[in-house]
């Protein structure tokens, strides 16, 4: 292994170490409360989203690969992940920023 230079540069981001670099989730739960009003419950997780909790979420936003893994909400089936990020980080940016950096 004499002479070879290794690029220190193409490392993953140790800010969440080598178990949890590739699981961050950002998914939302919409309720119909009795007034007819949405809530709207939103959860960040480092854990893969399995199956039974996947049924539970509206959205679900993969961090890391910057993709929809799922989009329930009536007519945006053409939304892309930028725009779709966007929204939600205009109202929950200091919660992903945070979630994010730790």
């Amino acid at each position: 292994m004499l002479g070879t230079k290794i690029d220190m540069s193409l490392r993953l981001p140790d800010s969440m170490g080598k178990k949890h670099a590739k699981k961050r989730y950002f998914c939302v739960k919409y309720t119909l409360k009795p007034d007819k009003k949405f809530d709207e419950l939103v959860t960040l997780s480092r854990k893969k989203i399995g199956p039974g909790k996947m049924q539970e979420y509206s959205v679900v936003l993969d961090l890391v690969n910057e993709e929809i893994l799922k989009n329930e909400l009536p007519n945006t089936e053409s939304i892309t992940y930028e725009r779709m990020f966007r929204h939600y980080n205009q109202y929950y940016k200091d919660a992903i920023d945070s979630f994010v950096k730790s």
